[in-house]
């Protein structure tokens, strides 16, 4: 499916193509097609680029963002010059601190032209864990084995079976996970 129909490099605009009408697009796609297009466009070269693409930024405390696209120095999305619904399945915001539809420009629009534009940001959150650096204690070691069995059958017997094989190896882990 072609997103872009044509980029207005001189008024920042990006008209989007006729395959987009009553369709979904995920903003990291217009990224990528105008990207493509400033490559093979020596004419779109010479302009600052329109669309920035972000993700994994730290939000703190473990937390990241998701993968979204930023308009710069005003750069703005054109509907089809059609009636119809748009939905927009990702992010995207504008480098002055709007999101979703105030990236988009209706106004170049024929005026009998009505796109009502549905902004769906995913929900989502990247969150991290630190691991490693774990001093455990002989007895951190034991409650761990006690949590790992118990959930199995409590009480638990492991001598003279697998399960104490198993019991051996995960202390075993556990001392060398906790002098790493």
């Amino acid at each position: 499916m072609t997103i872009i129909a044509s980029i207005d490099a001189i008024n920042r605009d990006i008209y989007l193509h006729a395959d987009t009408v009553g369709g979904a697009v995920h903003p990291i796609d217009v990224y990528k097609e105008m990207r493509a297009l400033r490559r093979t466009d020596e004419s779109l070269r010479k302009y600052t680029v329109f669309l920035k693409a972000y993700g994994n930024v730290a939000k703190g405390a473990g937390k990241y963002t998701e993968r979204y696209v930023q308009c710069i120095n005003g750069t703005k999305i054109i509907p089809y010059d059609v009636s119809h619904q748009l939905t927009i399945t990702g992010t995207i915001i504008t480098d002055d601190g709007q999101e979703g539809v105030a990236c988009f420009d209706r106004t170049p629009l024929t005026i009998t032209t009505l796109v009502d534009i549905n902004y769906v940001p995913p929900q989502v959150e990247i969150i991290t864990v630190p691991t490693g650096g774990i001093n455990l204690v002989e007895q951190d070691k034991l409650d761990i084995a006690d949590r790992v069995w118990g959930a199995i059958t409590a009480p638990y017997t492991t001598k003279g079976t697998f399960g104490h094989h198993v019991k051996s190896r995960l202390i075993t882990f556990a001392k060398w996970f906790a002098f790493k």
